[in-house]
């Protein structure tokens, strides 16, 4: 696992928070390593752009991980919403609000996080089968499996300046994708790339993505996993660690109550398992900027 460089507190069960971490800067100040963690998170590139499946089957001599790297940050580089997004991003000071709003490299950082903390990995690659089949992209941003806890892991992304605006497209797609039609074609769709890619799973888990198996049954092992990111007071009023942890308690628990409010209400809230992943950032705009940039520079090189 490699999250050296990102913190996690369990809030509970259920909610879990998710930073940047913290070191001395070259200035004497406690900052984050920014950098470090863009590093780390770019390690995962390879296999959230084409699954770790299909990576492994790409490797065939040690000097083929760097070719299949440079590749997924090409096959990612060249999405053309990641490449429309970043002409404003990297060209305006000016973003649009429909930028602002979208969620770039939203699911790169859920891939991460269920990868490195949950010890699950993606079951399918959106980008790979919309690339390389000329396939619509599934609903769901994540399909995970932890195969020790026979669990799917089914994930939602946002990547917000604003952080109540975040979950609340969050209970849209919520709303919207735990509904029996959605949910079973999603399920078609999952089956269908699985056996695209020769997969091979268990008996169990071939069960759990059958579309003939019952929702219920279903539900039973699935963990929903609804991640936000979004602008934060806490960074932008940094002073120590310790005023920090205090200032995002209080955001967090104000995020909780108005995400769970509004769970509670949904017509499978009793059947549901919903982990809320939050991820304060000091400025989205920046943030998703430095990615922009990071990833236009290292397809290149």
């Amino acid at each position: 696992m490699s999250h050296c460089h990102s913190e996690h507190k369990e809030i509970s069960n259920n909610v879990h928070t998710f930073y940047i971490g913290f070191d001395l800067d070259d200035f004497g100040k406690i900052s984050q390593v920014k950098k470090k963690f863009y590093d780390e998170l770019f390690d995962d590139i390879a296999s959230f752009a084409f699954g770790s499946h299909n990576v492994m089957k790409r490797i065939k001599e040690p000097q083929d991980i760097s070719k299949v790297q440079r590749e997924a940050l090409r096959k990612m580089y060249n999405i053309p919403e990641l490449q429309e997004a970043s002409k404003y991003y990297l060209e305006s000071d000016l973003v649009e609000d429909k930028y602002l709003k979208r969620g770039e490299f939203g699911e790169l950082l859920l891939y991460h996080l269920l990868h490195e903390y949950f010890n699950a990995d993606a079951l399918i690659s959106k980008i790979y089968f919309k690339d390389s089949m000329g396939l619509p992209a599934h609903g769901f941003d994540a399909v995970h499996v932890d195969s020790d806890n026979q669990i799917l892991w089914i994930g939602e992304s946002k990547l917000y300046s604003d952080s109540s605006s975040a979950i609340d497209a969050l209970m849209k797609d919520l709303e919207e994708h735990f509904r029996i039609s959605f949910f079973n074609s999603e399920f078609v769709i999952i089956e269908n790339r699985v056996h695209d890619s020769d997969i091979e799973l268990d008996d169990f888990m071939k069960k759990l993505i059958n579309p003939q198996t019952k929702v219920l049954d279903k539900l039973v092992n699935i963990n929903i996993a609804l991640f936000a990111g979004f602008d934060s007071k806490s960074l932008q009023e940094f002073k120590d660690e310790e005023s920090f942890k205090k200032k995002l308690e209080s955001e967090i628990e104000i995020l909780e109550q108005k995400a769970f409010k509004k769970i509670k209400t949904h017509p499978w809230n009793e059947h549901l398992n919903v982990f809320l992943f939050l991820f304060p950032v000091d400025d989205k705009k920046e943030f998703v900027k430095d990615l922009h940039l990071k990833l236009k520079g290292a397809q290149q090189g």
